[in-house]
């Protein structure tokens, strides 16, 4: 069984399929039918394989692309008000040791470079900026975090970046906690094949 098979794995498609591309993302789903009442129905149901089935649900699911290197999908979707595609890298956290909390880990294009998003089954506040340690190694760091749209996903700083193009490449997995006063978030994310999926995401960003 692949890391893509883990449920949250279609939370991260149909988040891509919503245009997960920096601000561009509340636009599109501004301009999709419904789609902002959906989000705030979804947001409203405390059990969280229900909550998870309604945002599966909400938006077109785009999780059954091609692995790009290792489990890592990339994936690239139209932006619906017309600017550009929302282009990004997902791959899922392991099963067997994380909370079903914890969908997996997106990296996509921006500008100059590239971001690094938590992308999480249990949605937060849009004004919250959670702490999240990652551990690589016997290394670990805390960073604190913003909420991006539709408030599913914790955009990391650009040190994060520079770790995902640096020292993470040569780390099997990440280990991930998210703090938060309900319950911690806790997982593990694999990074087999990253450097070459971070690669290729980056030519594709560039020719966009």
């Amino acid at each position: 069984m692949t890391a893509f098979f883990h449920p949250a794995g279609l939370l991260l498609g149909a988040l891509l399929a919503a245009g997960a591309n920096g601000e561009a993302a509340a636009g599109n789903l501004a301009q999709l039918p419904g789609q902002d009442s959906d989000f705030e129905r979804c947001r409203a149901i405390k059990e969280d394989s229900a909550r998870l089935r309604c945002y599966e649900e909400a938006i077109p699911n785009r999780s059954d692309k091609p692995s790009v290197a290792g489990t890592w999908r990339l994936v690239r979707t139209p932006n619906p008000a017309g600017g550009a595609d929302a282009i990004s890298i997902i791959q899922t956290a392991d099963i067997s040791r994380s909370d079903l909390d914890l969908a997996g880990l997106m990296i996509r294009c921006a500008e100059p470079t590239t971001e690094v998003l938590i992308v999480l089954v249990r949605p937060f506040q849009p004004r919250a900026h959670p702490v999240v340690t990652i551990g690589a190694g016997s290394k670990h760091v805390d960073f604190t975090t913003s909420v991006a749209p539709p408030g599913l996903m914790l955009l990391l700083p650009p040190e994060a970046n520079a770790l995902a193009a640096g020292p993470w490449q040569t780390e099997p997995e990440i280990t991930i906690e998210v703090a938060d006063e309900r319950s911690p978030i806790h997982g593990v994310v694999p990074l087999t094949g990253l450097g070459t999926a971070l690669r290729q995401l980056r030519l594709t960003c560039t020719s966009k």
